[in-house]
């Protein structure tokens, strides 16, 4: 029995106000798995975006009202590279991490 190899990134980490994180690549796994962690009264928009040939497109976008933490599942998505922002932030802090698969490319 093989274990599952994993890329792990982290997109944002105690963000504090509208930013954009700085991409990471991503072309060596698929399979993503995001958790959107947001604490201290959370008001605020975050995005998660893959980059594809020449554009940055969102793969999911969360209106966030509270504190709390939850996962998103992209289970085909293979890009070049990925990243996160926060948009009409209000208030609180938010983290954004990505895991993948490298197993089955």
């Amino acid at each position: 029995m093989s274990l599952i190899s994993l890329q792990k990134a982290t997109l944002l980490s105690g963000v504090t106000a509208n930013t954009t994180g700085t991409s990471k690549q991503t072309e060596r796994a698929k399979g993503w798995t995001f958790s959107v962690d947001g604490s201290g009264s959370a008001d605020a928009t975050v995005s998660i975006e893959a980059y594809v040939g020449t554009s940055w497109y969102v793969i999911h976008e969360e209106v966030i009202t509270g504190d709390g933490s939850f996962m998103v599942r992209d289970d085909e998505g293979h890009y070049e590279a990925m990243r996160a922002r926060v948009s009409s932030y209000s208030s609180g802090t938010f983290s954004v991490y990505a895991t993948g698969t490298t197993n089955s490319l």
